[in-house]
């Protein structure tokens, strides 16, 4: 089994700094926390199927999470697939709370909570256009042709998952974390034909991972939002009080609490980065940190030993490093 490294997607950082940095009056923050909380309940629903891949074969499976290709000038993703020798399973993974009822006629997925009623795609539907473009993708490739399985895992063990009586694929297809190892099982009985090697295994694992396409949005444009709209400053670490810090002598002092700090600003460039450019210049930076003078700015990010470009009054300094520290 191979190791499955499940990152928290970058749209998630994101939402939650756009929270930090909009303005706490904005009509637009209840529109922004119900995504973020919708993209963080889908994580933590992948997560928590990590407990129950243990049960699946200890050798010979491959797991390539939240791929996103591009095909028919379209991306298609999947939030699981699992490379066997012998079969592939894609898992649309639904972490919903509720009662879920799944419609063969109109194909949808209607979830009532606390009274209120929703209406979804039907995920069965969705894993189905999955299947096809992998399947398409793979045969432009040139790889065997191999059977591809879907399933649709809800992973919150109090939903109530309930079917028309005619949806015969539903009944097939959804089912709730605990059941994956059985239906894993019937899979294994089903398909018992070895068509790809431990090496094509590994050649479609890095093939897909080459045309992978990380979802990676503006959020400020996605929520058309002006990013001169948003608040800068440096954010204390220690309190709650948002953008309350100044810079005197060699520290960033706190105006609410007694915290001082020598790299506050770099949780701010961060944020900078995500939110509104992956590069800065000197005048940039000393507007967002709120600095005293330029020969400060030019100081602290010389310290940070950024790559750059331009020459010494135009010199744009290069961020993404910043999002790999800790």
């Amino acid at each position: 089994m191979s190791k499955i490294e499940l990152k928290p997607p970058v749209i998630i950082k994101k939402l939650e700094v756009l929270l930090k940095r909009s303005s706490p009056t904005s009509h637009k923050r209840p529109q922004i926390l119900e995504s973020y909380r919708r993209f963080k309940a889908g994580f933590s629903g992948e997560q928590s199927l990590k407990y129950f891949y243990r049960y699946l074969p200890k050798d010979g499976l491959l797991f390539l999470p939240g791929l996103r290709i591009m095909h028919d000038e379209y991306y298609f993703q999947m939030d699981q697939l699992i490379v066997t020798p012998t079969f592939l399973l894609i898992l649309e993974i639904k972490n919903l709370a509720g009662h879920l009822y799944f419609d063969d006629k109109v194909k949808q997925m209607i979830r009532t909570l606390d009274g209120k009623r929703e209406c979804f795609e039907d995920p069965i539907e969705q894993v189905k256009r999955q299947s096809y473009h992998l399947n398409q993708i793979l045969k432009q490739c040139k790889f065997p042709a191999i059977p591809i399985e879907r399933l649709v895992v809800i992973t919150n063990p109090s939903t109530i998952v309930e079917f028309s009586p005619s949806y015969k694929e539903a009944f097939a297809r959804v089912i709730k974390s605990a059941q994956l190892h059985h239906k894993f099982t019937l899979f294994q009985q089903k398909y018992q034909t070895s068509i790809l090697s431990s090496k094509e295994m590994k050649k479609i694992s890095k093939q897909l991972f080459k045309l992978h396409d990380a979802h990676d949005p503006d959020v400020c444009d996605l929520f058309q939002m002006d990013k001169h709209e948003l608040l800068n400053g440096v954010l204390c670490p220690k309190c709650d009080q948002p953008f309350t810090m100044y810079y005197k002598g060699a520290n960033w002092w706190c105006l609410n609490c007694p915290h001082k700090s020598k790299i506050a600003h770099i949780e701010a460039l961060k944020d900078y980065a995500l939110l509104i450019s992956p590069t800065i210049t000197n005048r940039e930076c000393k507007y967002f940190l709120h600095l005293p003078s330029t020969s400060i700015t030019t100081h602290l990010l010389k310290a940070l030993i950024l790559p750059y470009t331009g020459s010494t009054k135009s010199r744009s300094y290069n961020l993404l490093p910043l999002l790999n520290l800790k």
